[in-house]
């Protein structure tokens, strides 16, 4: 374990020395690398082997009732603090959707081996059924002050390229046509072995290095995102799993109250969703998260 989280400490200080002399080229190659690569094949196998009985489809329906209620309540807490429709967008997006591929996986195997990587693949893909960036760009596109106007056409293609989604559908078709791919045991292998290092990679190439400035109020309301973040989405969980009489596991629950996603850094840019607030958020909770699940997983396992 101890040497598990060196490892992924060691790559996290990697990325974020190379940060500065790369700028955005090796991060962008990083994550196409991940989500054109890594994450699909994980995907694939995770899709094609698991084994879905109904304990775990209430899991997943009690996870999805969670994500879907979370992202309403962080989105009441903004329109109810916010002074802008701007500021309301990157509370709304902070507080409502957590980062459970890039963050969540590696975390997960941190904390409970293999078998919480695949719980954490099926939770990131299935939690609000459809890709949460496809909603997460709805968000920004409507409530940032610059929000080009795109095709319809543009818009659904954006949608389906989506390589993790479509290894889900293509896993899913394969089962049910009974054929199965060679040497997908062995390429997913791989893939669990690569994703924490991978994804911390990422997160040092990510997290931005420019210094802090941000006022009371800011600070207060970004707290109160960040409250909805990390306590809403597992008491929202814990209330959904009671209702639908499911038993959640474990790493529903972590991954529930996982950091915000690193993906809306990048729509904070693209659509003007107050990119400053949006870093606070998204570092302001990446790193307690991260030290948080070290720190337990080094002690409790």
């Amino acid at each position: 374990m101890a040497g598990r989280l060196l490892l992924l400490a060691v790559f996290a200080g990697l990325g974020a020395a190379l940060q500065a002399r790369t700028g955005a080229g090796l991060r962008t190659v990083v994550w196409d690398a991940f989500f054109w690569v890594v994450s699909p094949v994980l995907v694939l196998r995770v899709f094609a082997t698991v084994q879905v009985d109904r304990r775990l489809l209430l899991a997943l329906g009690a996870a999805v009732v969670a994500a879907w209620a979370t992202a309403a309540l962080a989105y009441l807490y903004a329109r109810v603090v916010a002074d802008s429709r701007d500021e309301r967008a990157a509370l709304a997006l902070g507080g409502g959707f957590g980062n459970t591929g890039f963050v969540g996986i590696p975390l997960a195997q941190l904390a409970f081996g293999h078998p919480g990587v695949a719980l954490a693949v099926l939770y990131d893909r299935l939690a609000y059924l459809v890709p949460a960036s496809s909603v997460t760009v709805a968000v920004a596109r409507t409530h940032g002050l610059r929000a080009p106007a795109l095709a319809r056409a543009s818009r659904l293609r954006a949608l389906l390229l989506n390589p993790p989604l479509l290894a889900a559908v293509a896993a899913v078709g394969l089962r049910v046509a009974g054929v199965g791919v060679p040497g997908l045991g062995a390429a997913g292998s791989i893939a669990a072995l690569l994703v924490g290092p991978a994804g911390f990679l990422l997160l040092g190439l990510s997290v931005p290095l420019e210094r802090f400035e941000h006022g009371r109020v800011e600070l207060r309301r970004a707290a109160g995102a960040l409250a909805v973040r990390f306590a809403g989405g597992p008491l929202c969980l814990l209330a959904a799993s009671t209702l639908l009489g499911a038993a959640v596991p474990a790493a529903f629950y972590m991954l529930a109250a996982m950091p915000s996603a690193f993906h809306l850094l990048v729509l904070a840019r693209v659509y003007e969703v107050r990119p400053r607030l949006m870093r606070l958020l998204v570092v302001g909770s990446t790193l307690p998260a991260v030290a948080g699940v070290a720190v337990a997983a080094l002690v409790l396992r």
